[in-house]
């Protein structure tokens, strides 16, 4: 594994994570009780019960039961021992900050080009939103988790967009999951993906990078969406990212979970009115919009 060039700060929250004056902890809640949490002695305690205590690590937030961790380390381990074998590249600062627009090598012909095309059109998203709010082109945007942040290059982004931001992942090693980049700003989470802690009602956006085949059988996709949507305010919108092929394989079966979990699909002609049927057409009609969408997006409407 190539050698990564960062100084590394094992303080653990004012060093290595030093946050945007922003209330994180807030936004998550025990993986346990649900209660919620505070720091507390370079820990995170939970409120309801002080014997729940989860430790920052490289500044990450190990936000996992005690009894889950060694599991989850031992498939974050697995995932950087497939990477490395399959001889995917791990990026310096200059290189992850370029991600995904300028891919690294090693991985697959496709799949840097595609997680380009699905982070523009989630940009392009992003962008409509906000015009349509009126709201200033800088300054803080709202609250985000994404879900499978993987290196977490999709939160950096987001950060530096001005949204509060979570990456949460299982997989935290240093050469192809959390670790990657230990001077983010935005809140690195290791977490079980299966039974998020995010807090109810806290967030504008929950997007899901990885997909939803990363959670495994249907069963568990609806349980991941159900964790989204409690964790959406009203009015809040859940990315489903499609750059891989388990997306494109099977957008109507991923927008009928959406609808089934209680969120109207964006781009749905039996929701969307004259303006969304219009702009579906223009982004078509401007080959901005391929057949298969790249990320499928729904909205939490109450």
């Amino acid at each position: 594994m190539p050698d990564i060039h960062y100084q590394r700060d094992m303080r653990p929250i004012n060093g290595a994570f030093k946050g945007r004056g922003r209330d994180y902890l807030a936004l998550l809640a025990c993986p346990l009780d649900g209660g919620r949490l505070r720091l507390e002695e370079g820990a995170v305690r939970c409120t309801a019960d002080a014997a729940h205590v989860y430790p920052f690590e490289d500044g990450i937030l190990r936000l996992v039961p005690a009894d889950r961790r060694p599991a989850l380390d031992a498939e974050s381990g697995a995932h950087e021992e497939r990477c490395a074998r399959a001889g995917w590249a791990v990026p310096d600062e200059a290189q992850f900050k370029a991600l995904p627009q300028t891919g690294l090598p090693g991985y697959p012909l496709e799949y840097w080009p595609g997680q380009a095309a699905a982070a523009a059109h989630l940009w392009r998203v992003l962008e409509e939103i906000r015009l349509h709010k009126g709201e200033p082109p800088i300054g803080p945007m709202g609250e985000a988790a994404v879900v499978g942040a993987g290196m977490g290059w999709l939160a950096y982004g987001l950060d530096v967009a001005g949204y509060t931001t979570l990456a949460l992942d299982a997989h935290a090693g240093p050469g192809y999951g959390l670790g990657v980049y230990p001077i983010a700003r935005y809140l690195r989470v290791q977490a079980d993906l299966n039974a998020l802690p995010l807090a109810r009602a806290a967030f504008d956006w929950v997007i899901l990078q990885s997909g939803l085949a990363r959670f495994g059988a249907q069963a568990a996709q609806q349980r991941a969406l159900g964790a989204a949507l409690d964790a959406l305010r009203p009015g809040g919108r859940v990315a489903v990212m499609g750059a891989l092929p388990s997306l494109a394989e099977n957008v109507a079966a991923v927008q009928a979970l959406l609808r089934a979990a209680g969120l109207v699909v964006e781009g749905d002609s039996r929701h969307s009115g004259w303006r969304g049927r219009a702009l579906g057409l223009r982004d078509r009609l401007a080959g901005r919009e391929s057949a298969v969408p790249s990320v499928l997006v729904a909205q939490k409407l109450g």
